[in-house]
């Protein structure tokens, strides 16, 4: 672990010296938050590429996997569980579809409404990429003792229940994981 400052302290430095009466510790909360997440989004990227997935197929595979037999959701319900926006599902099914990794299934009784169903391709390629997942989230998080960690996953719980909450007027609810997961320099500066 290092001592030396992060990026963030800068821009809290620098806001102290341009405007001291402004307490901007939500700012150094806030921006840290963004730029863990990208820094995240683009670790996450390097493990998937070799498997030939985007975080995206990813999101949508794993979803599936988790769902548990038949490995098969409604988009609609795919969007409620991953990580992706309502704009984004549809151009991932097909992507992933064209992999051989989900197939959509006509849902009995109604022409017009199907599920997407995890292939076995697809749940192989899941469990694999689960897996490294799993392992190189955990590395990522060596900075921190096994308590820190836990105390993190508390607080980081207790703020995304918050933002999620439905008496939140502001809170937009399908926040996807590109969105969740873009720096914005603006929310910094």
């Amino acid at each position: 672990m290092t001592d030396e400052p992060d990026s963030i302290t800068r821009i809290l430095s620098e806001w102290r010296r341009e405007r001291p009466e402004l307490d901007a510790s939500a700012v150094g909360i806030h921006g840290r938050i963004i730029r863990l997440a990208a820094y995240m989004v683009r670790r996450t990227d390097t493990w998937l590429s070799p498997l030939g997935l985007s975080w995206e197929a990813f999101s949508l595979i794993v979803t599936l996997r988790r769902s548990g037999k038949p490995y098969e959701l409604r988009p609609t319900d795919i969007l409620k569980e991953s990580l992706l926006t309502s704009g984004a599902v549809t151009n991932r099914i097909d992507r992933v579809e064209s992999m051989g990794l989900v197939e959509r299934i006509r849902t009995k009784g109604d022409r017009r409404s199907y599920a997407i169903r995890l292939t076995p391709a697809g749940k192989r390629l899941a469990d694999r990429a689960i897996g490294n997942h799993v392992v190189a989230l955990k590395r990522s998080l060596d900075a921190l003792s096994e308590s820190e960690q836990k105390q993190l996953a508390r607080l980081l719980a207790k703020l995304l229940s918050a933002a999620e909450s439905p008496n939140d007027p502001t809170a937009r609810r399908d926040v996807s994981a590109r969105d969740a997961h873009t720096p914005q320099r603006r929310a910094l500066d």
